[in-house]
């Protein structure tokens, strides 16, 4: 998933067409005193932050003066909020407010298809607001090859019980929202609040975008604005996520997904994303404490494999590897053992002392077993081993015997 900053977000709302307030990105307190003087000497300042509950942790406030834009901003750059640090700010014009309605685009998660979820009642007490008024949700499956109509969208939002002609606007904006998307080729589009003004004009002051990585080839646009550095969703990334990140970009030919957890001690370097989740399962049911996933899609990916090997083993806080993956159609058995061989042998890793748990099946599966052997003491597994064993044999070899 790869999260827009909202600055990046409202660009693309209104580029579609969907009115959006004056906005200016900054990363200063004088710039920030600017930008609000600018905008009449009234804004809204927010941490420019991939990550929802801003306005409750503190980092939204509507400003009446550039004196107290510069007081706000001074307090929030160079902080960190929510475990992001805090560099830049988003100052925008505020919107008069007679309705919020809250929309969201996503995908189901039974169905595999796009849903909208939408409520004539919205606001950033979203969650708060549907527990007490559940009936206020409606939950419409859509289909990419059907799409969604002005008909469809009005039927909606009179059903919401929005009256003219803030039925008919709000529905322009939705059908507006369905094609940015589609043709983003998005994971989730939300907006809470969307503001219906006193004259019944919508905009979006604020809006959530993440996209599908794998589709980004496809959008050259929004290369910058996708930058993981920034746009990470979940958490900042660790040292060890950039260092991958580098080490990706070496061969575009295959594509390496990589998450730390730096409380771990076992590196699992499991490919075949169903068989890496398994194997991730069962070590943390066997008491273990993983300290990262990798998969690793096909290509020349020997070299990836051993810088990979090598700076994931680097950490002092690693103390035992699982390596493997299920039958492999594109990829040689030996291709993917010689580059963490090469990684063991330049670290003098001596397996008899730090723990190795290999777990591979598919092309040239003796010859990867002949090329292990040069370092004695790694566990190989093939086939006749289900992954899940070869996560507890891990843990029982990293922790001892008695761990489980």
């Amino acid at each position: 998933m790869t999260r827009l900053l909202e600055d990046d977000a409202l660009r693309l709302l209104r580029e579609a067409g969907i009115s959006v307030p004056d906005f200016e990105t900054v990363k200063t307190v004088d710039a920030a005193v600017d930008a609000t003087q600018g905008l009449g000497g009234r804004a809204v300042l927010k941490a420019l932050i991939p990550a929802g509950g801003r306005g409750k942790a503190g980092a939204v406030r509507l400003v009446e003066s550039p004196n107290e834009a510069g007081a706000f901003a001074a307090s929030l750059l160079g902080q960190e909020i929510l475990h992001y640090p805090v560099t830049e700010l988003l100052v925008s014009a505020p919107v008069d407010i007679a309705r919020e309605v809250f929309v969201s685009f996503a995908f189901d998660s039974e169905t595999k298809k796009p849903v909208l979820l939408f409520s004539a009642k919205g606001g950033v007490d979203i969650e708060t607001i549907l527990d007490k008024h559940p009936a206020s949700l409606i939950r419409q499956p859509l289909s990419l090859l059907t799409g969604f109509s002005k008909t469809d969208a009005h039927a909606l939002t009179e059903a919401a019980g929005l009256n003219e002609p803030m039925a008919k606007n709000v529905a322009k904006v939705l059908v507006i929202l369905w094609q940015v998307f589609t043709e983003r080729e998005a994971e989730l589009l939300e907006v809470n609040p969307l503001v219906l003004a006193p004259d019944s004009l919508v905009t979006a002051p604020t809006a959530v975008l993440n996209l599908d990585e794998q589709a980004m080839a496809r959008h050259d646009d929004l290369t910058v604005a996708t930058d993981r550095i920034r746009t990470n969703g979940w958490r900042p990334l660790t040292e060890l996520e950039l260092e991958m990140r580098e080490i990706d970009a070496t061969d575009i030919g295959s594509s390496i997904r990589f998450n730390e957890f730096p409380e771990g001690d076992i590196a699992l370097m499991v490919s075949g994303g169903g068989t890496g989740m398994s194997a991730l399962d069962a070590i943390y049911q066997a008491g273990g404490r993983p300290a990262c996933t990798m998969d690793i899609t096909p290509g020349q990916i020997e070299e990836k494999t051993y810088l990979a090997t090598k700076a994931i083993l680097s950490r002092p806080n690693v103390k035992g590897l699982l390596a493997g993956s299920p039958f492999i159609n594109f990829i040689p058995v030996d291709i993917k053992v010689r580059g963490t061989m090469r990684a063991l042998e330049e670290l003098k890793i001596d397996p008899t002392e730090f723990p190795i748990v290999f777990r591979f099946d598919g092309p040239n599966i003796d010859a990867a077993k002949e090329c292990s052997a040069a370092l004695p003491g790694i566990c190989f597994l093939d086939a006749a081993t289900p992954m899940e064993e070869a996560a507890i044999e891990i843990v029982k070899r990293t922790y001892g015997t008695d761990a489980l």
